[in-house]
């Protein structure tokens, strides 16, 4: 599972909907009138089954509100609400670990629809429900090269956007695995003997993200690789990136306290003209 677990976390909340349909809830509500008691339905026709269908989502019944949610779409597939009812089918999906099927109700949203108040989250929602299909830096990369294609996707088309601050965090997140992966890459490398394949991905990783909490670990791989080939004086201005690189604050990068300390004792073992 992804282990950026604050990262995570800002996604399991449910989103509150956009601002468009909370006109429309206050506006079924009150047609629905102030004495209604919840789980009555007056509404007749589109009005009444979506209302019916949001409010086993906003239950947590998600495939109570799945299955009501596509007869809504089946019975009134001209309905002026058709696009709420798209958003929260994708939604209830979404709560239902269905991800494949979220981005299909939420691409819906974005391309039928896209001058509807719900393009916006369902944009977003496209790159969370890749984010949610993220299994770690050991597993495929497409999840995560996806999630984080459709966070800039977002970012680009809504600079002032509601979920602006959680696509940024969120991209950080994608690229932090994305840099993981490849450092596990080169290790691998590493142990069947190959260096410079093993450096390639190391310097991947840094081209990822170069202050990504594996970048320490990075710049080691690249300087070890050296070492395994007897290059010495490469090695030895590696190392010096690492210390520079860890100058500052070591605990903000993974084992960076030991790796500083490393780096160290190779600049005073190895000879000062790299030889």
């Amino acid at each position: 599972m992804i282990r950026f677990a604050q990262a995570v976390r800002m996604f399991f909340p449910g989103l509150g909907p956009p601002c468009g349909a909370v006109v429309l809830c206050v506006g079924l509500a009150l047609a629905a009138g102030c004495s209604q008691q919840p789980g009555a339905y007056p509404l007749a026709g589109a009005q009444g089954d979506f209302v019916k269908a949001r409010e086993a989502y906003e239950q947590g019944h998600m495939l109570t509100a799945i299955e009501l949610l596509e007869s809504f779409e089946r019975n009134h597939p001209g309905s002026q609400f058709i696009d709420d009812g798209l958003y929260y089918l994708g939604k209830a999906h979404q709560g239902n670990n269905e991800q494949l099927l979220g981005r299909q109700a939420f691409r819906r949203v974005v391309e039928d629809f896209p001058r509807s108040p719900y393009a916006e989250d369902a944009r977003f929602e496209i790159a969370r429900c890749w984010f949610l299909s993220v299994r770690g830096p050991q597993l495929d990369a497409e999840p995560a090269e996806e999630a984080l294609r459709s966070f800039r996707v977002y970012l680009r088309r809504y600079p002032e956007g509601r979920h602006v601050e959680e696509a940024r965090e969120a991209e950080q997140a994608v690229l932090a695995i994305l840099a993981e992966k490849d450092l596990l890459n080169g290790r691998t490398y590493m142990r069947l003997g190959r260096s410079g394949a093993a450096r390639r991905y190391f310097e991947r990783s840094l081209e990822i993200w170069a202050e990504s909490p594996h970048s320490a670990q990075a710049l080691d791989g690249i300087a070890r690789s050296y070492e395994r080939e007897g290059d010495w004086a490469r090695a030895g201005e590696v190392y010096q990136r690492l210390g520079a690189h860890l100058a500052d604050h070591p605990e903000r990068f993974k084992d960076g306290e030991s790796l500083a300390r490393r780096a160290s004792e190779k600049l005073s073992e190895l000879p000062p003209d790299g030889g």
